[in-house]
C-alpha cells in the first residue's frame, strides 16, 4: 500500500519571487542484463530461436529515452529450467555482466513443469500431486537461490521476476488444460510471494496476457508469443519500472525561501502531499516540481494537482521506488496558481529513505 506523508508547511503564492539556477542531472546510464529461458531470448512463435521478444523491446525504450547504456540478453536459453538458471549463476561472464547492470529481469521455471507434467505428442497431462508438490517446492527453492546470488552480486540493481501467462490455450483435452491452467496459476502465485520475501519487483504477466492468449500464441503447435503477445509482457514491466531521467534540475546547495528535514526514515513507495492556499495551476506543476538523489540524479516521479483538492499536489515516487539514500524534494517558483501568480519561496524538503 502507498503510504502518504503531509508536508507541514502551507506554501502561499504570491506575485513577486526569487528565481533558482538548475544543474544538469548525471548522465544516468542503464545497463540491463535479461536472465531465464526462450521466453527471454525471444524465440519466435516459428523456429526462430532469437527473435524481438518482451526483452528487447524494454531495452528499445530505454535506448529511445537516451538511458540505455548496454543490453544483454546472451545468457538466456531456451529450454533452461529453474536447475539451469543456477548454472548460468556460476559462470565468470554472468557474474560480471551482472555487477555491472542496473536493471536485471528473470523468467524461469516454466519448462520444470511442462518437462515433467505435459506429454505433447498425445497433449495429455500426468499429474501425481505429490510429485507436483515437489517439483513445485524445487522450483521455488532454485529461483530464491538463484535471487540471493544476483542480490549477493549487486544489490543495488532492480531486479524483476516474470510471471508466466498460460503457455497451451490451444489445448483440445479440457481436463488436462484445466490441470495445467491450475498448475500455473499456482506458480504464479508462489512466484509473487518469492519476489515480495526477497525484495524484488514480480512483474504479473498472466492478467493481461491470458484472455486473448490464443491470439498471442497464434501457433497452436508453440508456446512461444508473437510480436504483440511479447509487447504485452514488455507493457506489464513498465507498469512497475519508471524509466530514469536525464535532464536539468534545480541546484539544491542554493539558497531556498524555505527549507525543511525530515528527521524520520521515509519509505521507499512514499507519496507526497504539498498543501497551498490557493488552487494550483495543474500546467506548472510539471516544471515546478522535482526530487533528486543525493543532489545528482533526478527522479522520474508522477506528480499532479489532486482531483478532491485543486490546492494539493501529489507527489508518487518511480514505480520501482526510492533506493536507499539522501533525497532532495524541491518545488521551484515556476509553481503558479489559477492567476498565474508564482510561489512566494522556494521550497527545499531533504529526506531518507531506509
Amino acid at each position: 500500500m502507498k503510504r502518504y506523508f503531509s508536508l507541514i508547511f502551507i506554501a502561499v503564492f504570491m506575485v513577486f519571487s526569487v528565481g533558482t539556477s538548475s544543474v544538469e542531472a548525471d548522465n544516468v546510464k542503464i545497463d540491463y542484463v535479461a536472465l531465464g529461458d526462450s521466453i527471454a531470448s525471444g524465440h519466435t512463435p516459428y523456429g526462430v530461436k532469437v527473435g524481438r521478444g518482451f526483452t528487447d523491446i524494454i531495452s528499445e525504450a530505454l535506448a529511445k529515452e537516451g538511458v540505455l547504456g548496454s543490453f544483454m540478453k546472451d545468457f538466456a536459453s531456451s529450454g533452461e529450467t529453474s536447475a539451469g538458471l543456477l548454472e548460468t549463476l556460476k559462470r565468470n561472464d554472468v557474474q560480471q555482466s551482472l555487477k555491472e547492470a542496473e536493471l536485471i529481469t528473470i523468467i524461469s521455471g516454466a519448462n520444470d513443469f511442462i518437462d515433467e507434467l505435459y506429454n505433447p505428442e498425445d497433449e495429455s497431462m500426468h499429474v501425481d500431486i505429490s510429485k507436483a508438490t515437489a517439483l513445485l517446492n524445487k522450483v521455488e527453492g532454485n529461483l530464491v537461490s538463484a535471487i540471493q546470488r544476483v542480490k549477493a552480486l549487486n544489490p543495488d540493481a532492480d531486479i524483476y521476476l516474470f510471471g508466466y501467462f498460460f503457455p497451451l490455450p490451444h489445448l483440445k483435452d479440457a481436463d488436462s488444460k484445466i490441470q495445467l491452467q491450475l498448475a500455473f496459476n499456482i506458480v504464479n502465485s508462489r512466484m509473487a510471494s518469492i519476489a515480495k520475501n526477497e525484495g524484488i519487483h514480480f512483474v504479473d504477466v498472466a492478467s493481461a496476457f491470458d484472455a486473448k492468449g490464443t491470439y498471442y500464441l497464434e501457433n497452436p503447435q508453440d508456446i512461444h508469443p508473437n510480436e504483440a503477445g511479447y509487447q504485452v509482457i514488455a507493457d506489464q514491466f513498465f507498469k512497475y519500472y519508471s524509466i530514469p531521467l536525464n535532464g536539468p534540475f534545480p541546484n539544491p546547495t542554493l539558497e531556498w525561501g524555505k527549507k525543511i528535514e525530515k528527521m524520520e526514515i521515509v519509505e521507499t513507495d512514499k507519496k507526497w502531499i504539498v498543501t497551498l492556499n490557493k488552487s494550483v495551476d495543474p500546467a506548472s506543476v510539471q516544471h515546478s516540481v522535482f526530487v533528486v538523489k543525493d543532489g545528482t540524479q533526478l527522479m522520474n516521479i508522477s506528480k499532479e494537482v489532486s482531483k478532491d483538492n485543486q490546492k494539493q499536489i501529489i507527489i508518487t515516487p518511480p514505480k520501482q521506488g526510492y533506493k536507499p539514500g539522501l533525497y532532495q524534494l524541491m518545488i521551484t517558483n515556476n509553481l503558479t496558481d489559477q492567476l498565474r501568480k508564482p510561489l512566494e519561496n522556494t521550497v527545499l524538503v531533504t529526506f531518507k529513505v531506509k
